[in-house]
């Protein structure tokens, strides 16, 4: 079997892009606010996000839009794994905390295989090595993640692969849920 393809990580997204001038709603607009505390890093989902217009976090923000991984830059929040997909945006559009990395993925490049492979221990690991900034306010710098080479397989494969990645994802839910019905019984 041939290894796979890699690339940089600037070739296989766009490290946070910023919207084009089509890409602007209306200020009235209702879109998705996520704030730090609004990704689970357990489960790697968004689950308290809340509706704003879009003027209210215009500048100020990250930006965002469906599809885009959202990793954090800034200790502990990283170390921890906070790190999500942005799905089910109001308007197809997010705004969030300043201390994401926002990761649009090219389109030879699943969302899905971005966000698992930004959340392997190893992966966030290295990102703790190249932390800047004064002890307490470290960041994951833009650069570390441009020069970050990632494997790229066809679409076919990563679809598989991601398939069995959410599988055991799943296992590994229910086996924390029967172990925290078990403690309860004890």
């Amino acid at each position: 079997m041939k290894p796979w393809p890699t690339r940089p990580l600037s070739e296989a997204c766009v490290i946070n892009p910023r919207p084009t001038a089509s890409e602007i709603p209306e200020a009235d607009t209702d879109v998705t606010f996520v704030p730090m505390a609004a990704v689970d890093e357990a489960a790697g989902t968004i689950n308290r996000s809340e509706t704003r217009r879009f003027w209210e976090v215009a500048s100020g923000y990250t930006l965002f839009q469906e599809g885009d991984v959202l990793f954090a830059k800034i200790t502990p929040c990283m170390e921890n794994g906070k790190t999500a997909i942005a799905q089910g945006l109001t308007s197809g559009l997010g705004a969030g905390s300043t201390e994401f990395h926002v990761l649009r993925p090219a389109p030879s490049v699943l969302s899905k295989w971005l966000f698992y492979f930004v959340r392997q221990p190893s992966f966030r690991s290295a990102a703790r090595a190249s932390f800047t900034g004064s002890a307490g306010q470290q960041r994951v710098p833009a650069h570390f993640l441009r020069s970050c080479r990632i494997p790229v397989p066809t679409l076919v494969e990563q679809e598989r692969i991601v398939r069995i990645l959410d599988e055991a994802d799943h296992l590994r839910t229910l086996r924390a849920e029967a172990g925290c019905r078990t403690a309860v019984l004890i």
